[in-house]
């Protein structure tokens, strides 16, 4: 028992150490009103590393892997994106609209493509003095770009 449950904990520890050549995945994504915007590296099939930026009229807010947790979960041939990023309140939550998916792969380690997805995250803090606590829900026009 005691050595079945040292090997499970050594494969759960090596699953989410990041290997070397890991990369992070480029999300880039832009409201058709040029609005709302999130771009950054998110996590991907070998790295937890978050950087991401959300930008809404004058304001900004930055998320990162130090102080927020966060997960995504790729199936692009079954057309699945979801990213989930923990924060005070609300958490920054984008998914893909399955009908809009289109994404290649190039190569064994590289994939590139476009989708239609929906935000709903906190809204970024306004420059010019607009204040509001509702939440930021816009539609994204995205590429995502993540190269081993």
């Amino acid at each position: 028992m005691a050595v079945r449950g040292t090997w499970l904990l050594s494969c759960l520890l090596w699953a989410g150490v990041a290997h070397a050549g890991s990369a992070p995945a480029d999300l880039d994504c832009l409201s058709d009103s040029g609005k709302v915007a999130l771009k950054g590296v998110i996590p991907s099939p070998s790295s937890d590393e978050l950087k991401v930026e959300l930008r809404y009229a004058d304001g900004s807010l930055g998320f990162d892997s130090d102080t927020n947790a966060s997960f995504a979960v790729t199936d692009f041939p079954q057309s699945v994106f979801t990213l989930v990023v923990a924060a005070d309140g609300l958490p920054l939550t984008l998914y893909a609209l399955p009908s809009s998916v289109a994404v290649t792969k190039r190569g064994n380690d590289e994939m590139a493509g476009k989708f239609q997805a929906k935000l709903a995250a906190p809204r970024p803090g306004s420059v010019s003095g607009i204040q509001s606590t509702a939440p930021l829900k816009a539609t994204l026009n995205c590429e995502y770009r993540y190269a081993l």
